[in-house]
């Protein structure tokens, strides 16, 4: 006696999906500064860690090169974050200086209690990571933190633009943070900012997130001049 086995009828699987999988995954990896300056991507490499075929991986990241977060390395199958100059960090962090600024004004308006306590949980993971000198948990919690007070702006459009400046910055925000010392002297500039928030003082937000991204650079902006120099 043959007994036959039937599977339901599946939806079929969306080769899309796959590619904005894997886009969406290589872009927050890229912002939170999981990659570091000069890092080569290669599609197998990223197809193996993703655990997809390359074909999803290939258009997420030409995708990616379109977007200016990498750049081809002598072979369309092999990419790199791209060096940042001086003069181009600069122009980026000052752009986010103010979008970044506005984002906080708007947040400390329409910020919930619920969303202010998020924040400062991820403030104090950050600042628990700052004092053990954990320099991957610090960067990985730092990106969420501001991500989420741009989040609370309610501007879609303007986080968007945010996350665009951040695939060029993710990358180099280890770099700003090269001692312990660095990162708990951060933490002024961050629990200002929950501090504002909580308050709904739209003012002392930015003025907060101003000086968070101006004074975690600085270091950055000698290493980079030195780096020139050197060259």
């Amino acid at each position: 006696m043959s007994i036959s086995s039937s599977l339901p009828s599946f939806d079929p699987l969306d080769r899309m999906t796959l590619q904005a999988q894997a886009y969406q995954q290589l872009r927050k990896a890229l912002m939170a500064g999981v990659f570091k300056p000069g890092t080569v991507i290669t599609i197998r490499a990223a197809a193996e860690a993703l655990g997809t075929s390359p074909m999803p991986v290939r258009a997420a990241l030409q995708r990616l090169e379109a977007e200016g977060a990498l750049v081809a390395r002598g072979s369309k199958r092999t990419l790199e974050i791209p060096a940042l100059t001086r003069d181009e960090y600069q122009e980026l962090r000052d752009i986010r200086v103010q979008l970044d600024g506005l984002a906080a004004e708007r947040a400390a308006a329409n910020v919930t209690p619920d969303e202010v306590d998020e924040i400062d949980a991820l403030c104090r993971a950050m600042q628990a990571a700052a004092e053990a000198g954990i320099l991957d948990d610090y960067v990985r919690t730092n990106w969420d933190f501001h991500l989420a007070i741009c989040r609370a702006s309610r501007m879609e459009r303007l986080v968007a633009l945010i996350e665009n400046l951040w695939l060029r910055i993710g990358p180099y925000v280890p770099l700003m943070m090269p001692d312990r010392e660095s990162m708990v002297a951060s933490m002024g500039a961050h629990w200002r900012a929950v501090e504002a928030l909580r308050a709904r003082d739209g003012v002392a937000a930015r003025q907060a997130i101003a000086d968070d991204l101006t004074n975690s650079g600085a270091k950055l902006m000698t290493q980079l001049a030195q780096g020139a120099a050197a060259g």
